[in-house]
């Protein structure tokens, strides 16, 4: 047992030591703040949920770096269905997942992003605009919305 725990750590040790040495300063060097719009459209629900995991690390991790992130996240396309109140617009299989996107939901709004929803993919996804989560503004067309984000000097970032 002792010899298996002494092979782990070996093995383990280059990856811990070389993720602690990881920076993005380079990049950072000379930014006090960021602008971000993400482009999120994703139907598969566990996918989904690892694009929303992923926006929340680039944003922990610039606040980490001493850089002040403004984010704005744009849902359109079939990502819609999984922002809605309560278990409707998806199968019982996914409603575990539903639950961790909402909290999310919430845990981005606490955190000041802007959350938006087109409202020609909730059409498109056959989804009420008073199903969608309070947190989340319905804007009329996203493909607008994220354009105009751009041209303000926001960075977009596909979440596809």
């Amino acid at each position: 047992m002792k010899r298996a725990v002494l092979l782990i750590t070996i093995f383990l040790s280059p990856v811990t030591i070389l993720a602690n040495q990881l920076t993005d300063a380079n990049a950072l060097k000379g930014l006090k703040t960021v602008k971000v719009v993400c482009d999120v459209n994703v139907g598969d629900p566990k996918l989904l949920l690892r694009r929303i995991e992923l926006i929340d690390e680039t944003y922990t991790q610039l606040i980490d770096a001493g850089i002040k992130p403004s984010f704005v996240v744009a849902f359109r396309g079939p990502a819609t269905k999984y922002i809605t109140r309560g278990t409707g617009y998806v199968s019982p299989e996914h409603y575990t997942t539903k639950k961790e996107i909402q909290g999310w939901i919430a845990q981005f709004h606490e955190n000041g992003f802007s959350l938006e929803q087109c409202a020609i993919a909730a059409r498109a996804q056959k989804v009420s605009y008073g199903d969608v989560l309070p947190q989340i503004t319905v804007v009329q067309n996203g493909y607008i919305s994220i354009v105009a984000y751009q041209n303000k000097g926001y960075a977009l970032l596909p979440m596809d």
